[in-house]
């Protein structure tokens, strides 16, 4: 991608990207991943499967390579205690990530600080009941119950993305206590605006939704509370 946009620390970038992609754009991706990568990509059983991977993971390297000013290929990854990627070496610095797919689309967050984000396509067939039962607070599973049949798709997204989002941001996935973090369905509200929680740590974090088309949900969420976003649709 070149360039990125300097990156302050008060800033998170979000890139929305199409994972299909024509032939000579997906191998030129795939060319950049690592060997690991590329055994991973493997495994899958479905081609389109495969490609998305691919391209994934080689425009995340391409768009993490803007920001450090090196090559895509040249970059190396690791993963935390709980499995959170981040980058290794000198290209490393203070530069956090995180990305999330859903079909043919994918969501990359970038900042100076540690962030989650999570894209959900409305399509996907869920259980919501279920599933907010599981990880929401006794609150905010009231309110979804309240809520008209023909609110409940839109509110079970804006959720399930923010509780997702919040989760990568601590980086222990949805057993990170998330029935006791309280960021979504406020009142009879279908979980709109931008929220505070505290963690059990007595970190500060920060959740709100991305707004996207109809038939998307996407959710943004990062430590403290003094930081913007910015949000571009990379071609």
């Amino acid at each position: 991608m070149g360039s990125a946009p300097p990156l302050a620390a008060d800033e998170i970038h979000l890139w929305l990207m199409d994972l299909t992609l024509a032939p000579e754009r997906l191998a030129a991706l795939a060319a950049t991943l690592s060997a690991d990568e590329q055994v991973r990509a493997a495994r899958f059983r479905f081609a389109e499967h495969r490609d998305r991977f691919s391209a994934g993971r080689g425009l995340l390297r391409e768009l993490l390579g803007g920001y450090v000013q090196r090559p895509a290929a040249t970059l190396r990854f690791a993963q935390g205690a709980q499995g959170k990627p981040h980058l290794v070496g000198e290209a490393a610095g203070a530069l956090h990530f995180n990305l999330s797919h859903s079909g043919e689309r994918a969501l990359y967050a970038v900042a100076r600080r540690e962030v989650g984000v999570d894209i959900e396509a409305w399509a996907r067939r869920v259980d919501y009941a279920a599933v907010l039962e599981r990880v929401c607070t006794p609150h905010e599973w009231a309110v979804f119950q309240s809520l008209p049949a023909i609110r409940q798709t839109e509110a079970f997204f804006a959720c399930w993305t923010r509780k997702e989002a919040i989760a990568k941001a601590l980086g222990g996935g949805l057993a990170s206590g998330l029935r006791t973090l309280h960021v979504c369905c406020v009142a009879d509200d279908a979980c709109a605006g931008r929220m505070d929680v505290r963690d059990a740590a007595g970190r500060d974090w920060t959740v709100l939704n991305v707004p996207l088309e109809s038939g998307w949900s996407a959710a943004l969420a990062a430590q403290g509370a003094d930081w913007r976003w910015r949000c571009w649709r990379w071609a």
